[in-house]
């Protein structure tokens, strides 16, 4: 939604990965829109249904039931926040409204709220079509989900281009007359702001299951087992809105992804047929957060746990090794920078994460990392791999090899 915002997709339409009709033709799915699910009776395994377009209220039988009500923008009740040109970035709507809002109304500055991935990736939206962009983080530091040396070269590229980053500013509240006009700060000061972007998190859909006695695990996302049950064997949950065991923390944990959604759901439709069919049942294989963005020319990847996780599950034994090396030979044109680092546990060196910032595809490294922390190697069986190497592509010692190194020694 941030790239059809700023233009860089020209139509809403081709972020639509499945048209309601094909669904229905094609899929052969009884595809019930405009109808809110408001109850679950598990004992009489039944659903409450509430037609949104008649007002008709009746109940629906199921043998098994999926969960799949995504995350919700976390939305703060501030003074000021109903004021139209408040946004937050959640729903396909959104995107199609806030660029609807920018095109017409030509707004001037832009304030965004949170220096998470939506928010970086959307303030170079804003600044691709023309708006003074300053985010606004609660936090000491944007992109905290980055260890703060790697986070610090992703605020440089932001400066760089232009965006103000005010960190450890809280907003308050917003004025304006008919439309939003400033941005509240905790220190009482204020911004201008033609058009704010809400981006401060987002929280898992799990009322009705919550409603419905179903087990909450992290953040109350819905707690699911191995193969995706609730703690009602005949209710499964999958995506934004339940839980995902993390094959590094051995828990666990709320992290809303989108391959992770995508092969829950996947998973969730093979593991409810092989249920009624009397076939086994196959277990999800966990994730290890691996996450990409790009903003501006700078792109940032990691895997696997970092500082934030070391310090939030009080983690011990684990090391680190940063280095900076060139995507390409020095002498080859358009060689840039790239900053690997990777943790690895002590006694073992097994690699259990890292994080890469570079430029022109250097990225697309962590994917090799990412297979490395799943497949449990060890430093020197990354060092040991046999990388390509052409000029126009890599050097003869990938980073991801002078990392591996370093850390051996």
């Amino acid at each position: 939604m941030p790239y059809y915002v700023s233009g860089q997709i020209h139509e809403s339409d081709q972020l639509i990965a499945l048209w309601p009709e094909d669904a229905i033709a094609k899929r052969g799915i009884d595809l019930r829109l405009l109808h809110e699910v408001t109850g679950i009776d598990r004992a009489g395994k039944k659903v409450s249904l509430h037609d949104l377009d008649s007002g008709q209220v009746f109940e629906q039988e199921y043998e098994k039931l999926l969960i799949a009500t995504g995350a919700r923008a976390v939305r703060p009740d501030l003074p000021g926040i109903g004021l139209p040109g408040i946004f937050p970035l959640k729903e396909f709507q959104d995107g199609i409204n806030l660029k609807a809002f920018i095109e017409k109304g030509k707004p001037r500055s832009g304030v965004i709220i949170g220096g998470g991935y939506i928010g970086v990736e959307t303030a170079e939206s804003f600044s691709r079509v023309g708006l003074d962009v300053t985010v606004v983080e609660a936090l000491p530091r944007i992109m905290t989900i980055m260890d703060e040396d790697m986070a610090q070269l992703v605020a440089d590229e932001m400066i760089q281009h232009g965006v103000r980053i005010l960190a450890g500013r809280k907003v308050v509240g917003f004025e304006g007359e008919g439309q939003v006009r400033k941005v509240l700060l905790d220190d009482g000061g204020s911004l201008d702001a033609d058009v704010v972007l809400l981006s401060i998190g987002v929280l898992p859909e799990s009322r009705i299951a919550g409603d419905a006695g179903l087990e909450l695990g992290e953040r109350k996302a819905i707690k699911v087992d191995p193969y995706l049950r609730t703690t009602d064997p005949d209710i499964f949950a999958a995506g934004d809105c339940s839980t995902a065991f993390h094959r590094i923390l051995k828990q666990d944990v709320f992290i809303p992804l989108g391959l992770t959604a995508n092969r829950q759901g996947r998973m969730c439709g093979e593991n409810i047929v092989a249920g009624l069919t009397g076939a086994g049942m196959r277990p999800f294989p966990g994730i290890i957060g691996t996450a990409v963005t790009k903003v501006f020319d700078l792109e940032i990847g990691r895997a696997g746990i970092g500082a934030l996780e070391i310090e939030r599950y009080k983690l011990g034994g684990i090391s680190r090794v940063k280095i900076k090396a060139k995507n390409l030979p020095g002498y080859y044109p358009g060689a840039t920078d790239i900053w690997v680092k990777l943790y690895y546990e002590d006694t073992s060196q097994v690699i259990v994460g890292g994080q890469i910032i570079g430029r022109d595809g250097s990225v697309l490294r962590i994917d090799t990392l990412a297979a490395a922390i799943t497949a449990r190697m060890r430093l020197e069986d990354l060092y040991s791999l046999d990388m390509a190497y052409a000029p126009p592509i890599a050097p003869v010692w990938d980073p991801l090899l002078i990392a591996a190194r370093m850390g051996m020694k």
